[in-house]
This record gives C-alpha cells, sequence and structure tokens, in this order.
C-alpha cells in the first residue's frame, strides 16, 4: 500500500521523534497535518512516494555537553508547573543567556557579561532584521574601518531590547553568505535608539523593542568561537527546556480553567513533556540530537496552534502567548524545511 502524501510529508518529522519515543496517533495527525500545509512549491514538485527510512542513530562524530545552567532550568521549570510562565519566562531565558555566554564569550568575555547581568542589566540577541528573514536583505551590516567596526544596526522585535543593557548582534557583512556576531556592551548599546515595539505578552511582563543606529565597536568585540555552527549547538541544548517550560506552562492554563484539553490535545501534551525531558537531559551533542531537537520544537509548535485554533485556549491574551511560543526558537516551517533539507542530503 502506497502512503499518503500527508503521512510522507510528516515523515521527517516524526522519524525523529521515533527515536525519543513511538508518538501517539493524536501527534501523528498533528504532524502530518502541519508538514502538509508547510509544503512549498518546490517540495510538492520534488516530492516522492516513497516514504523515508527509519533513522540509525549514533554513527556520526558527537561531543559530549553539559551545562551547569542546566541545574538551575530544571529548578526554574519546577516552578512554572505550579505558577505557569508568567514571572518565571525571564529567569528560564536568564540561563539560556549564560549558556550563550559560555558557547560564545573568551573567559574574560563570559565575566565580563555575567557581571553585567548580576549587576540588573537587560540582555538582547538581536537576530530578527528589518531587512527580512533573508540575509541579503538585512539592513545590519558591519564594515570594518581603521578605528575597529562600524555596525549599522536595525534590528526588531528583541526581547526586552529597549531597555539599557547589553547585546549580541547578528550583522551581515558584505560579500560574506554567514552572518557575524558581535558583543555590544552597555557603554556602547546605550548609544542606538531603541524603542518598544507592539503590546507586551505574558500579561504586561514581557516587552519587545526595536533597535536602530551606528555605533563603532573594538574590532575584539567580534564573536569568532566556534563559528556559525555554535547557534545550532545552543538551541540544540536550550530547546528541549524551551518545549518543557510551554508545555508545564499549558498545565497550569489548564488546572486554572484557561484552557480545555481534549483527549487527543492531553496525549498530545503528555508526550511531548516526557520526550522534552528526555532530550534536556542527553549530553551528546550531534546532527541526530539536533534533528530530535528540531523535530520536538515543530510538534511543540504545532499543538499550540491547533490549541489556539480549536478554540481549546479560553483568554485572547494567552491565545497571543501561545502563538508567540510557536515562533520562539525556531518556527514550524523553520524547523520543518530544515528537517526536510536534512532528509534530502541523505
Amino acid at each position: 500500500m502506497i502512503a499518503s502524501l500527508p503521512s510522507i510529508a510528516g515523515r521527517p518529522v516524526l522519524r525523529y521523534l521515533d527515536t525519543l519515543a513511538a508518538p501517539p496517533r493524536s501527534v501523528t495527525a498533528l504532524v502530518d497535518a502541519g508538514a502538509t500545509r508547510l509544503l512549498d512549491s518546490d517540495m510538492i514538485i520534488s516530492h516522492g512516494r516513497e516514504p523515508l527510512a527509519d533513522v540509525r542513530l549514533g554513527e556520526g562524530a558527537f561531543t559530549e555537553v553539559h551545562h551547569a545552567e542546566a541545574e538551575r532550568a530544571e529548578a526554574i521549570l519546577h516552578t512554572i508547573a505550579s505558577e505557569g510562565l508568567h514571572d518565571h519566562f525571564k529567569p528560564l531565558m536568564g540561563a539560556f543567556v549564560r549558556i550563550m555566554f559560555d558557547l560564545l564569550f573568551t573567559p574574560a568575555q563570559y565575566q565580563r557579561a555575567c557581571a553585567c547581568i548580576d549587576a540588573g542589566h537587560q540582555f538582547a540577541f538581536l537576530s530578527s532584521d528589518a531587512g527580512g528573514p533573508s540575509l541579503a536583505g538585512w539592513r545590519t551590516i558591519a564594515h570594518a574601518q581603521s578605528d575597529g567596526i562600524r555596525l549599522a544596526v536595525d534590528k526588531v522585535w528583541g526581547i526586552e531590547a529597549h531597555r539599557d543593557g547589553l547585546a549580541v548582534i547578528a550583522a551581515r557583512l558584505p560579500s560574506v553568505m554567514f552572518p557575524a556576531t558581535y558583543v555590544v556592551w552597555p557603554e556602547h548599546y546605550k548609544q542606538l535608539a531603541r524603542t518598544a515595539y507592539g503590546e507586551p505578552f505574558l500579561g504586561g511582563r514581557l516587552q519587545l523593542g526595536n533597535v536602530k543606529g551606528e555605533v563603532v565597536l573594538p574590532r575584539e568585540d567580534r564573536l569568532k568561537l566556534g563559528g556559525p555552527a555554535v547557534y545550532n549547538k545552543y538551541l540544540t541544548l536550550v530547546r528541549p527546556f524551551f518545549v518543557r517550560g510551554v508545555m508545564a506552562h499549558l498545565g497550569w492554563l489548564a488546572r486554572h480553567d484557561r484552557l480545555a484539553l481534549d483527549a487527543d490535545s492531553a496525549a498530545t501534551h503528555a508526550y511531548l513533556g516526557e520526550i522534552a525531558r528526555r532530550q534536556s537531559r542527553s549530553e551528546r551533542y550531534d546532527a541526530d540530537n539536533s534533528q530530535r531537537v528540531l523535530a520536538l520544537k515543530f510538534a511543540s509548535n504545532e499543538l499550540l496552534v491547533d490549541l489556539v485554533r480549536r478554540g481549546a485556549i479560553k483568554r485572547f491574551d494567552d491565545q497571543r502567548d501561545l502563538l508567540a511560543f510557536s515562533k520562539m526558537e525556531g518556527s514550524s516551517y523553520h524547523c520543518y524545511h530544515a528537517l526536510r533539507a536534512n532528509s534530502r542530503s541523505k
């Protein structure tokens, strides 16, 4: 029997979820529907009839990873389960920030950045550009000059980016196909124009901001550790904790009569919470774990969208929060595109 197109479309996601635990029917249905919805013209034209084979794990190179902030994240997740994300989103992001610092910064930069955070400065990671998602259109551009790096900044939607603090800013380099990143310390960050953008999230506790202007940075403020791959490593580490936080928040909403979980969504919620927990405790970074985490985030996104679409979320503000979470740390299209590109390359 030839598989249906939706089941073939969903296979790049489901074959990695299978490696963590067999997904229930509710998850399979969500993934197949989401993948079919996201097929673009090239995907449809090039789609074959044969489903992908199961993943063969453990065949590639890997590195061992562990970070002390994982223990801090665990404690915060425990609190989220009993109190929701509203007051605990920023502490969870704070744990993620220190993981980012450890991966990107030299030891001296790490100590300085942590001191800034401990002193009460906000941190903003600025990637979304006013020029759109394609690097070629980015308006944030770095130019080398005799006295350092002239950084023209036009970034949007940074978490608390309108406040004083320090930032890591991704920029386009002329004639280079990968973005470069720069640490912008508080004394330089305050030279940029920063404005709050849009309505806040999480009951007024989380505001986004846009950042624009020019600043000249010392050459040593370009971050060079690990290259472009370090961001994938960072996201592979933190995405499972983020999904766990979102699943804990859903449980809190349900207990406070702000979310109605039917049998299918309850099964999906329980499954995603469990496999996110398992994945967050992995101390192995390799291509397979990177793909597993993309599949996990895709499935989490699809659950959030489905709950909002079906009217299971009772309050408008909660609906808006959950849809925002479906874009943070990887949208469904981004995750699916990466999973499908990886499956085709093999």
